[in-house]
């Protein structure tokens, strides 16, 4: 799971040359491109609260990212609500797919950014502000590089992170977490193994060694995407090496849409148009899915769960919380899951972009959009208005009425915390 990057950032089949990513490609032409995937928020640390449980954000009650600087409220516009209450760190008694798949004999590992244990990490030496909640006390076997951090200290060795040791000064920590992978990859080559490699690359701040920066003309962020593409080009070889390409359900994911926004989708991080919330997503998996096969059925965060578990031979039949779909439907070839919508829940203020406090919901082509008073609502057709630039609220009463509706029995059935002063009845 890459941070930060939205759709249009990745060269599928080699028709864009300033954006060097041949491992996507390879990944493309063996798997599936999803052209509807969507984080479960448009910031980070909730959809990774959400890939990690099966559950919304809202229900997780952690629907913005943990701030750096400490618990922190945002205030509103004029008029406006404040930030709506939410927990700081994962809780420990949530459902966790890695817990799961240790019952199943799976080893686990976690490396990369974590970003769900405490706020506060900028004051912090070394990333740490609770060790309670790194991703060893979630069912993951070992941590490398997961702690509270949303960002890295530093991008180069020495690190300024606890969970990771120190080795080269100077080497670049998207290669050093690559390494790190394969090498878990490796060790567990003979028995079942699942990894998260969540790097924290292409966050903020932007950097990558000189070497890359100059073939890519000075661009340092095109030149960040080309280590992320050499990262997953470790992995890959790993498996190869291993024999275990073939059999090796392999994701590439995003947590929310770009900090650099996608030229074709409405804004950017942090919002909840297209540009916020759709990632970038491809899966192979050699022995399951047919290569240079593409699928365009929504699919969110949550899904991860439930497909991993089943894959892996469990059951989530006793996980009343699981709000994801198993997606080994579309795996293998199926185009439909059973889903009538999808909803993202942000009562937050993040006013560098348009759309940010509000809930939404995706029914289709339909998306409405709840403002709280602080953005007008909206409703968008993303077939005939893919830019969301035309509201067309006031042409379709009865459909605004019947989304509205079941937004409000969304908020209800995950007991969704509000804006301080907004009742949810208020809402219709």
């Amino acid at each position: 799971m890459i941070d930060d990057l939205g759709p249009g950032w990745i060269d599928y089949d080699g028709s864009n040359p300033e954006i060097n990513t041949p491992n996507l490609q390879r990944m493309a032409e063996q798997g599936m491109v999803f052209t509807r995937a969507y984080a479960a928020a448009s910031v980070c640390s909730p959809t990774r609260a959400a890939c990690i449980t099966g559950m919304s954000p809202a229900a997780v009650k952690l629907t913005s990212h943990i701030p750096g600087r400490g618990e922190v409220e945002r205030k509103g516009t004029k008029g406006g609500p404040t930030d709506a209450k939410m927990v700081y760190h994962l809780p420990l008694d949530l459902p966790s797919y890695a817990r799961e798949l240790k019952k199943q004999g799976y080893a686990t590992g976690f490396i990369g950014k974590w970003h769900l244990a405490g706020a506060g990490s900028i004051k912090t030496k070394n990333g740490i502000v609770n060790e309670d909640y790194h991703p060893e006390n979630y069912g993951f076997d070992i941590n490398i590089g997961g702690c509270a951090y949303g960002q890295p200290k530093s991008w180069f060795d020495p690190y300024k992170n606890a969970t990771i040791k120190n080795r080269k000064p100077g080497e670049y920590l998207t290669d050093r977490l690559a390494d790190e992978a394969a090498g878990f990859i490796k060790a567990n080559k003979d028995k079942p193994f699942h990894l998260s490699f969540w790097p924290y690359t292409v966050h903020t701040p932007i950097k990558a060694p000189i070497e890359l920066v100059q073939r890519n003309s000075g661009n340092a962020f095109r030149a960040m995407l080309e280590a992320m593409d050499n990262a997953i080009g470790t992995v890959i070889a790993a498996l190869e090496e291993t024999g275990n390409l073939d059999n090796t359900m392999l994701i590439f994911y995003s947590d929310n849409g770009g900090h650099f926004p996608t030229e074709w989708l409405a804004d950017k991080k942090a919002s909840m148009l297209e540009g916020g919330v759709r990632v970038p997503m491809v899966v192979s998996w050699p022995s399951v899915i047919k290569g240079g096969t593409t699928c365009d059925v929504p699919v969110n965060s949550m899904d991860f769960f439930p497909t991993f578990v089943h894959a892996a031979g469990g059951s989530t039949q006793s996980i009343r919380q699981l709000e994801g779909l198993d997606l080994m439907p579309l795996f293998e070839g199926k185009s439909k899951l059973g889903r009538d919508a999808l909803y993202w829940h942000y009562p937050h203020n993040r006013m560098e972009v348009s759309h940010y406090m509000g809930t939404t919901i995706l029914e289709g082509d339909w998306k409405f959009y709840k403002g709280y008073s602080v953005v007008p609502d909206a409703l968008y057709n993303l077939n005939d208005d893919p830019m969301e630039q035309k509201n067309v609220i006031k042409k379709h009463p009865k459909l605004v009425q019947r989304l509205q509706t079941k937004l409000i029995d969304y908020l209800k059935s995950v007991d969704a915390e509000l804006p301080p002063g907004v009742m949810i009845d208020s809402l219709k």
